[in-house]
């Protein structure tokens, strides 16, 4: 036969298909929590045997909270609001195949609210007061983690002005019968904890009476 008569010999490559990449979480660990209004660093190891990894997309649940195509592979997850999350990690590969990591738990908390201070600013223990006299009493009151809500003064412990959060904080009492009587008061914070100051004694001194002879 001529060359032109012979067979031809068709060899065809049938091209290996894609292996997905690996990837898992490597922080924060399972089970770690936080306190809101958290910043949480997710990282993640990402590889793929036969190309590259193009991207590591990170989620909270099913909420895309960020991506990073190099290495190393994290994101920074700002303002958590406290609840339970489940974290995962899906990196995708130079021809599109991708692998989602095993979930990590986390929790994020609610702050412990640090109740406020108060204290009596005026009067001073031990000081006295003519009978029928009006009484001002001033408290000085603030939050270290928050505001003040309200500040309740108590004459013997029986309310007798309720103010507002912005100070002063500074009222009146009148009609106080002679003798001693115990001035406190109540400042309560945005966060609804509150606190009761160290009473302050005073005295109401009796009305001076009798006769004068010249």
């Amino acid at each position: 036969t001529t060359a032109s008569q012979r067979p031809m010999l068709v060899v065809s490559y049938v091209q290996g298909a894609d292996i997905p990449p690996t990837v898992a979480i490597t922080s924060p660990s399972n089970g770690a929590s936080y306190v809101a209004p958290a910043s949480v660093v997710v990282s993640a190891n990402a590889s793929d045997a036969d190309g590259s990894v193009a991207r590591v997309d990170f989620y909270a649940g099913t909420t895309l909270i960020g991506s990073d195509s190099s290495a190393p592979y994290s994101v920074t997850w700002s303002n958590v609001a406290s609840g339970s999350y489940v974290l995962t990690a899906k990196a995708t590969d130079n021809a599109g195949a991708s692998t989602t990591s095993a979930g990590v738990n986390l929790t994020v908390t609610a702050p412990v609210n640090v109740p406020p201070s108060v204290s009596i600013a005026a009067p001073v223990a031990g000081t006295h007061f003519g009978a029928g006299s009006t009484v001002t009493v001033t408290a000085a009151a603030s939050d270290s983690d928050g505001s003040i809500a309200n500040v309740l003064l108590y004459a013997d412990g029986v309310v007798f002005a309720t103010l507002g959060g912005v100070g002063p904080y500074t009222a009146a009492v009148t009609g106080l019968a002679a003798g001693s009587h115990l001035l406190t008061a109540k400042a309560t914070d945005n966060g609804g904890a509150s606190t009761t100051s160290v009473a302050v004694s005073i005295t109401v001194d009796p009305a001076v009476s009798g006769t004068v002879t010249l």
